[in-house]
């Protein structure tokens, strides 16, 4: 049976790059990621690399599929850990049905590093990610965990659910804009910032879209 790895690339930098990950990068003849991701592996890549792009994305990943039946060893870069707001969840879409062998190797999160930086015991945070579509539903889940009073963690969306959108919409569904806000951004890498803030300051601020948000209940 054709097998492909979906490999967790980390969070940016190479030094949380797991080792098991170069190793399967290395013994690899197609390599596919976004440009971010095969950059981490640039030295380790020794078989075909392709570029992964949003747009592209369907297109590619069937490619994939397709090399592995010809009976290449194909892996598929994911930043991050693979089965949190990864390539997993969407590739398994595509390969449901069809007589390939996936296999997922963890890696770091930035809700991991995230975490790590606040000094949070995260297996009682509830988790959200808005990278993979902002519906009013998901919206109002995050505004009911908020106001259930436990940590909450999540990747916000640049584009669509910013976190200036993000605390804008928690304040208009009632939470305290006094309420404490952490917003790490760029984590692991050169110019990572951890902003301590509340959800009114950030509700004007700018970020990177790099970023990881939590918000903590009121003291």
């Amino acid at each position: 049976m054709a097998k492909i790895s979906i490999v967790g690339a980390g969070p940016g930098s190479q030094d949380y790059v797991t080792p098991i990950a170069k190793k399967i990068v290395q013994n690899a003849q197609v390599v596919i990621g976004a440009e971010r991701a095969l950059c981490l592996f640039g030295g380790d890549i020794k078989g075909e690399k392709l570029k992964l792009t949003a747009k592209s994305m369907n297109a590619t990943l069937s490619q994939a599929i397709e090399f592995a039946q010809k009976g290449k060893s194909v892996v598929i870069l994911s930043t991050g850990d693979p089965g949190f707001s990864g390539l997993l969840r969407t590739f398994s879409k595509l390969v449901k049905g069809r007589s390939v062998d996936l296999e997922v190797i963890p890696g770091i999160s930035s809700v991991q590093v995230c975490a790590a930086r606040l000094s949070i015991s995260w297996d009682e945070a509830c988790l959200f990610s808005f990278h993979e579509g902002v519906s009013i539903e998901k919206k109002e889940k995050l505004a009911e965990a908020v106001k259930e009073g436990g940590v909450v963690m999540l990747l916000p969306d640049s584009k669509n659910f910013s976190p200036a959108e993000v605390s804008k919409f928690l304040i208009n569904r009632g939470v305290d804009a006094e309420n404490p806000v952490f917003v790490c951004e760029n984590l692991t890498l050169s110019d990572e910032r951890v902003v301590n803030s509340t959800l009114g300051e950030v509700s004007g601020g700018s970020f990177s879209s790099l970023c990881v948000m939590v918000i903590k209940p009121s003291p």
